[in-house]
């Protein structure tokens, strides 16, 4: 029984429609508990993790170990002045923020969970094409940063913006042309729609043993999907004084600083459950959710190490990386993928 169905019989005393409202309202209500929660962790690991290596002591005042320090922060975010530059698109500049956060917040309703003992399924949303609705919940994040680059009216903002767009062109036709190739794989075990249980319930080993370059460029165009360093050049704090959202203030700036950690961890769930064998493990049967998340955070210490230790790469090589290496090595690895398919029958 998923969490879903025990919210509706719980609730099942006011009938079958108004349960299950009430069902999807706490269950969404949960999971951006459950998101919130994580970025704040999140942060404060980095922060922590980010001290360590750079020999500094990270935050040691607020709370224990410094644990409260987030909270401080965020307090000072909410309680700081919102400072709105005059020559702003006023109704694009005020929702690109709430639309990259909503982005982030769609794509964790549509990936499955696994169980999790006694609560059993944590998985939000069931759908036929919930592979489509995750890369397309994707998909609305930088049109967020675009809206804010060009409606702040300024020219770092208007770069950042355009360096955006560059990046997501040149990294996510490779990281599709990966995904085919899954599809490819899976589409030949089964009849049934490829959405991502399914996907996830045909593989006889991760995804990730047979489709090793496969996983190497999802990987790198994730962690450039979610640009921080060494592909941050959008914000590029040096050049552009941190440029889509140089003209953002207070909670506004917030969200954008919380879909950046936000999108490390959406990201590494996503490697997660494409190739590493998402939720399944040894007797995983009631702990899905835990092997899931331990994959996931193996992938956040790895990214923020390549962000701590790699420099910032030029926009232009940046951009040839994503064509002309990234682009080729997709493609071969959806030859290979076809050749294990049909030839092997893996």
């Amino acid at each position: 029984m998923s969490v879903l169905e025990r919210l509706a019989a719980f609730f099942g005393i006011l009938g079958h429609y108004p349960a299950y409202i009430l069902a999807y309202f706490f269950e969404t209500l949960f999971m951006l508990i459950f998101v919130v929660v994580m970025l704040i962790v999140m942060i404060y690991l980095f922060r922590k993790y980010m001290a360590r290596v750079q020999l500094r002591i990270g935050p040691n005042r607020v709370g224990k170990a410094g644990t409260l320090q987030l909270i401080a922060d965020a307090l000072k975010l909410v309680g700081k002045e919102s400072i709105l530059p005059s020559r702003r698109d006023d109704l694009p500049y005020k929702i690109a923020p709430i639309v990259v956060f909503l982005g982030l917040i769609m794509a964790f309703a549509i990936i499955p969970y696994g169980d999790f003992y006694y609560i059993g399924s944590l998985t939000i949303t069931h759908s036929d094409v919930s592979l489509l609705l995750l890369f397309a919940a994707l998909a609305i994040m930088p049109v967020g940063e675009v809206l804010a680059g060009v409606s702040s009216k300024n020219k770092y903002a208007v770069l950042g913006a355009l360096r955006g767009v560059a990046k997501d062109i040149s990294f996510e036709i490779p990281m599709m042309i990966s995904v085919l190739a899954l599809v490819m794989m899976a589409s030949a075990r089964t009849n049934q729609p490829l959405d991502l249980v399914n996907l996830i319930s045909v593989q006889s080993i991760p995804y990730g043993i047979p489709q090793v370059i496969g996983l190497g460029v999802f990987f790198i165009a994730m962690i450039a999907r979610a640009a921080y360093s060494p592909f941050d050049m959008s914000e590029s704090d040096s050049e552009l004084v941190s440029g889509h959202s140089i003209e953002y203030s207070g909670m506004r700036f917030g969200m954008f600083y919380m879909g950046m950690f936000g999108s490390i961890f959406l990201g590494s769930m996503i490697v997660s459950l494409l190739y590493l064998g998402a939720y399944n493990g040894p007797f995983s049967g009631d702990a899905g959710f835990i092997y899931l998340f331990i994959k996931a955070m193996v992938l956040v210490i790895l990214s923020f190490t390549i962000w701590l230790s790699v420099p910032r790469i030029r926009i232009d090589r940046f951009v040839n990386m994503g064509w002309k290496y990234l682009l080729p090595a997709a493609i071969i690895n959806l030859v290979i993928a076809g050749i294990l398919t049909l030839g092997l029958s893996l």
